[in-house]
C-alpha cells in the first residue's frame, strides 16, 4: 500500500451519485455507495479499523453537510460499524497486519520503540496489539538508533572529527527527541564507524 498522505483519496467519487441525492433516507443506496468508497480507499492505503472508521465517517458528515444524504448520527454510526465488520470480514481491514506492517517499515528507517507505538497509537491500533507487534518484529533498539544514525549522518556516520561535549549533548538530544533513551543515545554517538557497522552487521 502506499505511505503517500491520503488527502483527497476520493475526490473523483467524493459526492454521492445521483440514485443517492434522490433518496437521501435510503440505507441500501447509501451503503452501496460508502462500500465503493471505503473499497476504493483501502485500493491504495492501509489502514486500522478505527482509522477507517473516522474516514467513512468524516465522509458520511461532509454528505450530509452539503444536503446529499440525511442519516443522523446514530444511523450513520451503524452504518460506519456494519462496513468496517464487513471489510474486516473480507481481510481488507487487519489490524494485526497493519500493525505489522507499520512496525517493520518504521524499524528499516531507525524509528524509535516509542515512537511507533505513538505512531500506531495514533491510528487507533490497540495498545496491546501494538506491544505485541514491536515485539515479533525483533529489532534490537541499539540497532534502530544507529540506523537513524545514519539516516542522519549524525554518531558514527557524522562528517569530520567528532565534536566537543557540546556537540555530542545535541547528538544525543536528537536521538532523545525520536524516543531512544538518553543512556542509549549516549552509547551510539560514542560508537567509532567501525564499531557501529559491526553492530549492524551482527545484532
Amino acid at each position: 500500500m502506499s505511505g503517500q498522505r491520503d488527502d483527497g483519496w476520493d475526490r473523483i467519487a467524493d459526492a454521492p451519485d445521483a440514485s443517492v441525492r434522490a433518496a437521501p433516507t435510503d440505507p441500501k443506496k447509501l451503503r452501496d455507495k460508502l462500500r465503493r468508497s471505503g473499497f476504493a480507499y483501502l485500493q491504495r492505503y492501509s489502514a486500522s479499523e478505527a482509522h477507517f472508521s473516522g474516514l467513512m465517517e468524516q465522509k458520511l458528515r461532509r454528505w450530509e453537510a452539503a444536503g446529499y444524504v440525511a442519516l443522523g448520527e446514530a444511523r450513520a454510526a451503524d452504518l460506519v460499524a456494519a462496513l468496517t465488520s464487513e471489510f474486516r470480514e473480507l481481510g481488507l481491514l487487519d489490524d494485526a497486519g497493519f500493525a505489522a506492517s507499520r512496525v517493520a517499515s518504521a524499524r528499516r528507517k531507525g524509528a524509535s520503540r516509542l515512537k511507533i507505538a505513538l505512531g500506531l497509537r495514533a491510528k487507533g491500533v490497540d495498545g496491546e496489539l501494538a506491544r505485541t507487534a514491536i515485539e515479533d518484529e525483533g529489532t534490537d533498539e541499539t540497532v534502530a538508533a544507529l540506523r537513524f544514525c545514519r539516516r542522519r549522518r549524525i554518531g558514527p556516520w557524522r562528517r569530520g572529527e567528532r565534536p566537543d561535549r557540546d556537540g555530542l549533548n545535541r547528538e544525543i538530544a536528537t536521538l532523545a527527541r525520536q524516543g531512544f533513551a538518553t543512556q542509549l543515545g549516549r552509547a551510539v554517538v560514542l560508537l567509532s564507524r567501525e564499531e557501529a557497522e559491526e553492530k549492524l552487521g551482527v545484532i
